[in-house]
């Protein structure tokens, strides 16, 4: 005799425990990713199959602890639920395998959006194959049909949440921030209650009917609320060290950047004290021998060095000295006010294509003695709002850039108005950057080139951009080895 319709029920408490399972697993499996992308290339395979058993493990986990909350029919109270442990064992190895495909995706130093959505694909078509393997390791005196709908809806949402967890991996896997773990906890929420979903969904595809044909439990697993607390704690148990494990790794690993930038940075000071020194020192030098040279000569009563003419160019020497300090010092102070963030800006309006006109001719024997020839083009009125000062800090330094790294070639310095904007476009044909370098040009301490005997701390081009990123601009360079530089720097006229 056979009754069609059968409905099945489940225990609420162990309901409750496999989502609780599926956040726990899909956290860890979150920050499992990280470790395996910045893990050294011996123990990267080691973390990779550490991370798929314990991602694996918590999979299975929930989807059979879900399976040990389903309850039978009440008219079938005397029915009991087993397992087949083969199968079972299959069940988890197809998760394991799930967790390694995505793991393994995710650990690449490049996660194309096409990897994650095939990626999802092939995890979403493991997690749905594990979960029906588990059903069909089900041993029970029931018939079962199936209701394809949910059975496609069931997979469709093993894929979708695989992707959504893949994808969520690769945005945070490298994320070291203080609330790294929060984002995780909540990606972890979304996907543990996704695949609950897709579980939850396959088992509503089962339709129960009554089955007259005995069935013997001998060598099966029985179900129990006994045996459901077992996996619970052993799931715990694996999560828990493969969470510990993570955490303490990204913490030694945090420790380890930390003494690297340390060591790094008493390098860097290291070598702008030897460098500030030798450049303070070059000046200090000059002015102290041109000092000497006139003592000497007036304790000896000699008027040559004091001629017009010759104490005229030896005063200019001294002034270029004094300038060249000045800015030195000054250069040394703003890198304070930067770091510090005192490092302030005073808004005026002015003409910016004055401002450059007065500079190119005031230092128009600063270039003269570089062998330069400094050329201002087309010369037109760009009002604007920005600080005098700063700017005109911004083009000094540029256009001595030009000339130090120039070798006595022509200088072309541009302004135009584009838009709502100012461009200084600052052209040299000197020894140029490689493309590699022109990125770090920007950072403190850096030059153009480490192979000529130029003078300067390495700070001009930093100090250029943190003014220009102030006034909400941008400064870019295109320059080829042997071909000259060019610097553009952009500047909203409000």
């Amino acid at each position: 005799m056979e009754s069609i319709g059968l409905y099945h029920s489940n225990n609420g408490l162990l309901v409750a425990l496999s989502i609780l399972i599926s956040i726990f697993a899909s956290f860890t499996a979150l920050s499992l990713s990280g470790n395996i992308l910045y893990a050294h290339r011996k123990v990267r395979l080691a973390w990779l199959v550490g991370g798929s058993l314990a991602m694996g493990i918590g999979i299975w986990s929930m989807n059979f602890v879900a399976l040990l909350a389903f309850k039978l029919p009440d008219q079938l109270p005397e029915i009991s639920i087993a397992y087949d442990i083969p199968r079972v064992v299959l069940s988890m190895l197809v998760a394991v395998v799930a967790s390694a495909i995505a793991l393994s995706i995710v650990s690449r130093e490049s996660v194309r959006r096409a990897s994650t959505v095939l990626g999802g694909l092939a995890m979403g078509a493991a997690i749905a194959g594990m979960h029906y393997i588990a059903i069909a390791s089900m041993r029970m005196s029931v018939r079962v049909n199936w209701d394809w709908y949910l059975v496609g809806a069931s997979v469709l949402i093993a894929c979708g949440a695989s992707f959504v967890a893949l994808e969520f991996a690769r945005r945070t896997r490298s994320d070291s921030r203080s609330h790294a773990y929060v984002r995780r906890l909540g990606g972890g929420v979304v996907m543990g209650f996704a695949i609950s979903g897709m579980h939850f969904t396959a088992m509503e595809a089962m339709r129960l009917s009554f089955s007259e044909s005995p069935l013997s439990y001998n060598g099966y697993l029985m179900a129990s609320d006994g045996l459901a607390l077992a996996v619970t704690v052993a799931t715990a148990v694996v999560l828990g060290l493969a969470l510990a494990g993570s955490v303490l790794d990204r913490t030694l690993r945090a420790r380890q950047q930390q003494e690297l930038a340390l060591k790094e940075a008493i390098r860097a000071r290291d070598e702008f004290l030897s460098i500030a020194s030798h450049e303070l020192k070059t000046p200090i030098t000059s002015m102290k021998l041109q000092t000497q040279m006139r003592l000497r000569s007036l304790a000896k009563g000699d008027p040559a060095p004091f001629a017009p003419e010759r104490l005229l160019k030896s005063l200019e020497a001294d002034a270029r000295q004094i300038e060249k300090l000045t800015r030195l010092i000054d250069d040394m102070l703003d890198i304070s006010r930067i770091s510090s963030g005192r490092l302030t800006i005073h808004v005026e309006t002015f003409d910016l294509c004055d401002l450059v006109a007065d500079i190119v001719e005031r230092f128009s024997s600063h270039f003269q003695a570089a062998a330069c020839d400094v050329r201002f083009v087309e010369p037109r009125s760009i009002l604007g709002q920005w600080d005098k000062f700063r700017i005109e800090q911004v083009v000094t330094n540029l256009l001595t850039n030009a000339v130090r790294y120039g070798a006595g070639q022509p200088v072309e310095i541009e302004v135009r108005a584009t838009g709502d904007s100012a461009l200084v476009i600052v052209r040299d044909r000197g020894i140029g950057i490689k493309h590699e370098d022109q990125a770090r040009i920007f950072d403190r301490f850096e030059r153009a080139s480490t192979q000529l005997a130029v003078g300067g701390l390495g700070l001009g081009l930093y100090i250029v951009k943190q003014i220009v990123i102030m006034h909400r601009g941008d400064v870019r360079v295109a320059s080829e080895p042997g071909r000259g530089s060019e610097f553009t720097v952009q500047l909203p006229l409000v």
